[in-house]
């Protein structure tokens, strides 16, 4: 290796359009003698190599054009491996561009530290609106979110800080699980001892970008710099959903090229990456699934591309196989193709758009009924269509919901209840615990540096609307993520909000004259109201995964001057109004109802509330269940 600190290749195609930008960005004062910047001209039809060709002229120590026979993306990826004498190895697209600021910092901090991977934040440009979203890496913070108290870590983890090398495997790669083609800049040296190589003449090797070098990964070195400027929303673009279906076999080449590298190469992989990256792969797989079902044509030809690429995978791996066959794709391939025009059928697909909403809710319609929000539960008709139909990957709001799926499975929580006895003290005992906050609890913020680790609003008609006038003392809800009323749009915003659909059933006059009480098992299509906030909260809890919850502060009792331990505005008149005894008989019931919910999803529910008059669920001591965790 030279004295280059960084090589950015650059793969360019027919980019007369782009090239100049991407260019100038590199130029960087300063630094230009550490940088190494090579266009790899892939058989270009236009001016492309020709304004390269005019910074290699005015910059012949940094800029070094490299014409070639077309041979694709990952072929340019390999001449630059190839020629690369930098100490780290960054590829760009000649269509996207660097933030020069942000490369100048970048290659002072590469040339200080060693590691084996850099990551660097990068931020998405979309070319038609003009608007710009900034990507951080998770769960990693600078010095100013330290000071302010933003930096919070999950249980048992410590705080990591950018601009120090973490072991890559122990301290970051669990943590973030963010390594992704404008994220990452490897170390030159890994790619060319390892003989790390990309498949040509194919679209989408940015996916074994993110893979192939991970075995020999030990350090990273996180920067807090966006550097990557991403373009999106250009014509043509391989990310467009055209191109998925244009393009499908280029991408099922490389999803079945990971899986077979990844199989192949276990023993290269440490157990913590390579389970981490089995779920990457089985998303690839089922997503390619996805593509041939629903992007492209209800053909002949389509269903034997997908029988075929289903054939390539089970040979592979028959467990991977038999994790990523569906239903459908079992039907498929047990009826050897004769079923596939049924279960691709367009008709059957647009099942799901059928349902219009309408603009806004019924505002004359009692609070709590099927029809306060019909546009709500239509939303919730659409979901419940796309989990039939195996499409949830088509809605945004269900993959982010997906998310908190049994990620704290076994574990324990306490669910935070704002009645009359529970006291500042008491939160502060469960600073170590897992907890869920609920509505008014956020009136404790100004008293205590206690936060649960998640919040729960169901409530969208009363709380709601004061969340969406007055900031939450400490600007935050949680430390993790709020989960609010799908309506509730409240002022105090950190970028960690989920929102839900919540079904109304419970409330319909039929079901109450029977005693019906529902509760859900997939809070990605919709809670339930059971009357209760807590009953909300334990719905997300049991979707967490928690086995075992403990209620606090929910006394259910309101014989009593004060509803909550620290009043809210409108406290009084719901005394006045002589509704609340009403409501608290429902709210047993739901009690008794989400009891034999949880006991089905093998979770058991205790009441650790002081006094009160819940006795649906057994009583236990706060201080003897803290004790004996």
């Amino acid at each position: 290796m030279g004295n280059k600190v960084l090589s950015v290749v650059i793969p360019a195609y027919n980019m007369e359009k782009y090239i100049k930008q991407t260019l100038d960005s590199l130029i960087c004062d300063g630094y230009m003698d550490k940088l190494e910047v090579l266009v790899i001209d892939d058989g270009s039809k236009d001016d492309t190599a020709a304004i390269a060709k005019t910074y290699e002229d005015r910059y012949p120590g940094t800029f070094r054009v490299i014409s070639k026979e077309n041979g694709g993306h990952g072929s340019a990826l390999n001449k630059g491996i190839e020629l690369a004498t930098g100490k780290y190895y960054r590829p760009l697209d000649a269509d996207d561009w660097v933030d020069t600021s942000a490369l100048k910092a970048v290659i002072a901090e590469m040339e200080a530290h060693d590691a084996d991977m850099v990551l660097t934040n990068f931020r998405k440009v979309y070319e038609k609106t003009q608007k710009t979203e900034n990507v951080r890496i998770s769960n990693v913070w600078n010095r100013k979110q330290i000071d302010e108290g933003k930096a919070v870590p999950k249980p048992g983890r410590k705080v990591l800080i950018y601009g120090q090398v973490y072991d890559f495997d122990k301290e970051l790669f669990d943590y973030s699980k963010q390594y992704l083609f404008h994220f990452v800049s490897y170390r030159t040296q890994i790619l060319k001892d390892n003989n790390i190589r990309f498949d040509e003449h194919v679209f989408y090797d940015d996916m074994e970008y993110d893979i192939f070098p991970l075995p020999y990964v030990k350090t990273v070195l996180p920067i807090d710099r966006y550097l990557y400027q991403y373009r999106l929303e250009r014509e043509g673009q391989s990310v467009d959903q055209s191109s998925f279906a244009r393009n499908n076999k280029h991408r099922r080449k490389i999803v079945e090229h990971i899986t077979e590298y990844y199989v192949k190469n276990k023993a290269l992989f440490s157990p913590n990456v390579y389970s981490y990256l089995r779920e990457d792969i089985l998303w690839k797989i089922t997503r390619q699934y996805d593509i041939y079902l629903t992007l492209m044509k209800n053909n002949s030809e389509t269903c034997n591309e997908l029988m075929g690429f289903a054939r390539t995978i089970q040979r592979i791996d028959g467990n991977i196989y038999n994790e990523t066959c569906s239903r459908r794709i079992r039907l498929i391939m047990n009826s050897n193709g004769i079923l596939f025009p049924l279960i691709a059928s367009r008709s059957i697909q647009q099942l799901n758009w059928k349902y219009k909403l309408w603009k806004n809710p019924n505002p004359a319609a009692k609070a709590w009924t099927m029809e306060s929000d019909k546009p709500m539960h239509r939303m919730i008709t659409r979901r419940r269509i796309l989990k039939a139909l195996h499409l949830t990957w088509l809605n945004k709001d269900m993959r982010n919901i997906s998310r908190f799926k049994n990620i704290h499975k076994g574990e324990r929580c306490f669910i935070t209840c704002p009645g009359p006895s529970m006291t500042i003290k008491d939160l502060e005992l469960l600073k170590d615990e897992y907890t869920i906050g609920v509505n008014s609890i956020t009136k404790a913020y100004a008293f205590t540096d206690w936060r649960p680790t998640y919040y729960a609003l169901v409530d969208s008609y009363a709380f709601g609307k004061t969340l969406s006038e007055k900031e939450v003392p400490g600007n935050t809800f949680c430390q993790r993520e709020a989960f609010f009323h799908y309506r509730v749009n409240p002022k105090t915003r950190n970028g960690r909000e989920t929102h839900l659909l919540i079904d109304y059933s419970n409330h319909r006059p039929d079901w109450m004259a029977k005693h019906r009480i529902k509760y859900s098992d997939d809070m990605s299509v919709c809670a339930y109201d059971g009357f209760t906030v807590t009953n909300m909260a334990i719905q997300l809890a049991i979707y967490m995964g928690f086995s075992k919850i403990y209620i606090i502060g929910a006394d259910c009792d309101y014989s009593q001057p004060k509803i909550h331990f620290i009043e809210v505005e409108d406290d009084k008149d719901k005394i006045s109004g002589g509704w609340l005894p009403a409501a608290n008989d429902l709210g047993i019931e739901g009690y008794k109802a989400m009891k034999k919910f949880a006991y089905k999803h093998s979770c058991e529910i205790y009441n650790v509330t002081r006094g009160g008059k819940l006795e649906v669920f057994y009583r236990d001591n706060l201080e003897r269940v803290l004790r004996n965790k």
